[in-house]
């Protein structure tokens, strides 16, 4: 009977680890190392009295439109928790990508009917409401789980082209 450990045998132990290693590094790397996790929003304004409103609690939803080359509102406060969900309203694709890449979501479509269709909402991101399409184009979503402030664009309209559409979402504890 041969010894699992005999001088000749690692060759081929060394090679089975080193195929099950990158298995073993991206099964580790599943969880979520940015602590932001894909989910949904509702959105901040101003009370009638002309003050800014307190940040939705966490575990609430915070809706940013994205319209005309614009976020709405472009600023948001939000808890930890709070899940903030873009929405396209406008007559061109748009997306919403993180300056620091904590989040990016796929091509959002317009509404039915807008304009130019570009790109298929849905498709594949994690973060996508099912590519979820009604009288408002695709949206997208985003829970938030650390603080922090997280400015983010769209990727089909930069910064440098269209320095106006550009959005941050401050998180509080």
């Amino acid at each position: 009977m041969r010894s699992p450990y005999l001088p000749c045998d690692r060759p081929a132990r060394l090679a089975r680890m080193l195929v099950l290693l990158p298995v073993l590094i991206l099964s580790a790397c599943k969880g979520d190392p940015t602590g932001v996790l894909p989910s949904s929003v509702g959105a901040l304004g101003s009370q009638p009295g002309g003050g800014p409103m307190a940040p939705p609690a966490g575990g609430s939803t915070v809706d940013v439109a994205i319209q005309d080359f614009s976020y709405a509102p472009a600023t948001i406060t939000v808890k930890v928790g709070t899940t903030v969900r873009w929405t396209n309203n406008g007559p061109s694709a748009h997306t919403t990508t993180s300056d620091a890449a904590v989040w990016a979501s796929q091509l959002l479509s317009p509404p039915p009917g807008s304009g130019s269709g570009m790109g298929d909402a849905g498709m594949g991101s994690s973060g996508m409401d099912g590519g979820a399409m009604s009288a408002s184009g695709a949206s997208f979503q985003f829970t938030f789980a650390r603080p922090g402030t997280y400015p983010y664009h769209c990727t089909m309209h930069p910064p440098a082209s269209y320095p106006g559409f550009r959005g941050v979402v401050t998180v509080t504890p």
